[in-house]
């Protein structure tokens, strides 16, 4: 998909800028528990996963051990490797549409 949206452009508008990203509170690792899994963070409070809930970048379920990031302003969980790709990628993209196109 990200390789789609660097070929083509973004289908819809960024899901995040770079600044999202930059006042996300941190990153999280997703543990196990009893009742499902949470995502936790030193000093930071738990936040609880829900069985359908998923990466809105890759689509794919969250897995323990995995690290995610919330943005602030939509309260969404990432992979935290998907959203540093979007966001690297829109910056490419910002910059391409000012300097070539």
């Amino acid at each position: 998909m990200l390789l789609l949206s660097s070929l083509l452009g973004p289908a819809k508008p960024p899901v995040a800028s770079r600044e999202d990203v930059n006042s996300a509170p941190g990153v999280y690792r997703i543990r196990g528990t009893v009742d499902g899994m949470v995502a936790a963070a030193h000093a930071l409070a738990e936040i609880a996963i829900g069985a359908s809930e998923r990466c809105l970048v890759c689509l794919c379920n969250y897995e323990v051990e995995e690290e995610v990031r919330q943005l602030a302003k939509c309260g969404h969980l990432y992979h935290r490797e998907c959203i540093d790709q979007v966001c690297n990628l829109n910056l490419t993209m910002n910059w391409l549409d000012k300097h070539v196109y």
